[in-house]
């Protein structure tokens, strides 16, 4: 058969159906896409995902269903995304639960390097260091003074032990070399109850969250659990300017896929991405609810994903957390 009429037969049967063609970025998404989200309704990446969804859903042309799967600090999200088609049809909003979860969790059914691909960091949730009005600091060091004259005495307020609240406190108990008691919660507005009521002094948590409480005076933050000041608070000192130069891990959320999605599709989605989170309409929502609208690519955000669990393994191991098989 002479190469023209290859040819020709060839795009016959393409033509016809009887040859599959590769579906791309250019025809990317064919079909409604799924945007799972790790936690409840009205949560801070539930309210994300809504926003992105609904600019996704003009630049990409097909519905954004929003899918709350919560539980389990973000697993059963994470193994019902890591196990779905990867053809970018399905999609998730992650924080850095998952690089905790890494070291923490080792009876987890799936592997966030070998099984999801992250696409674009979204949001940074600037962290700080927060006590009630009624404790006698208006500094870190003052905080510090004063939680060494009452060893044992002061208690903070944490969302579990796996989470980042729990672990930085610990981490801060260590470096500063104070006793504080840890007590549980079962999510932040509770905590931030038992800070207003005295149940509690102190916690480490989201500002965002905490803003109404600073600014009627009810609450105090004392530094920013970061290297660098929060854009809403740029007064707000960092803890490293109090002398603990070693805390920079500041919590972010943003998109994965299941690995094996094809790069092109990638390419097409990281770019939706990035166009809605340029987008002043979603900047604005972020900032309402405390969240800095901090942006990076696929390549970027891989990166600080790797670097994040690799930071958290060594924080977990020199606590001593313990393995926290989660029920499932």
């Amino acid at each position: 058969m002479s190469t023209n009429l290859s040819k020709l037969v060839i795009a016959f049967a393409i033509a016809a159906g009887l040859v599959p063609t590769h579906v791309g970025a250019q025809a990317y998404p064919t079909k409604p896409i799924t945007f799972v989200v790790p936690n409840l309704a009205g949560g801070s990446s539930d309210l994300i995902a809504r926003a992105v969804g609904a600019l996704l859903q003009r630049t990409l042309g097909q519905p954004v269903i929003i899918d709350n799967k919560p539980g389990a600090s973000e697993m059963i999200a994470a193994e019902f995304v890591a196990r779905a088609a990867p053809d970018g049809h399905t999609i998730a909003i992650f924080s850095n639960a998952l690089a905790i979860n890494e070291t923490l969790s080792p009876g987890r059914k799936y592997d966030l390097q070998r099984d999801l691909t992250p696409v674009a960091k979204l949001a940074e949730l600037p962290f700080a260091l927060i006590v009630a009005a009624a404790v006698p600091a208006t500094s870190v060091k003052e905080f510090v003074d004063h939680a060494k004259s009452n060893p044992g005495k002061l208690s903070y307020g944490h969302v579990g032990v796996g989470a980042p609240h729990y672990l930085t406190m610990e981490w801060f108990k260590r470096v500063a070399a104070i006793d504080l008691l840890p007590v549980p919660y079962r999510s932040s507005p509770p905590v931030y109850s038992g800070l207003l009521g005295g149940e509690i002094q102190v916690t480490v948590g989201a500002l965002g969250g905490a803003s109404q409480f600073i600014e009627d005076g009810r609450v105090r933050a004392l530094a920013a659990m970061s290297a660098r000041r929060p854009t809403s608070q740029p007064k707000l000192p960092t803890i490293s300017e109090a002398g603990y130069p070693e805390f920079d891990l500041v919590p972010w959320m943003g998109v994965f896929v299941p690995a094996g999605t094809p790069p092109d599709v990638i390419r097409k989605l990281e770019a939706a991405l990035l166009q809605a989170a340029a987008s002043p309409e979603l900047r604005d929502q972020l900032q309402r609810v405390g969240l800095e609208p901090l942006v990076a690519g696929a390549a970027e955000f891989g990166a600080l994903v790797k670097r994040d669990t690799d930071n958290w393994a060594k924080v977990v191991k020199e606590l001593g957390a313990g393995p926290n098989n989660a029920s499932r």
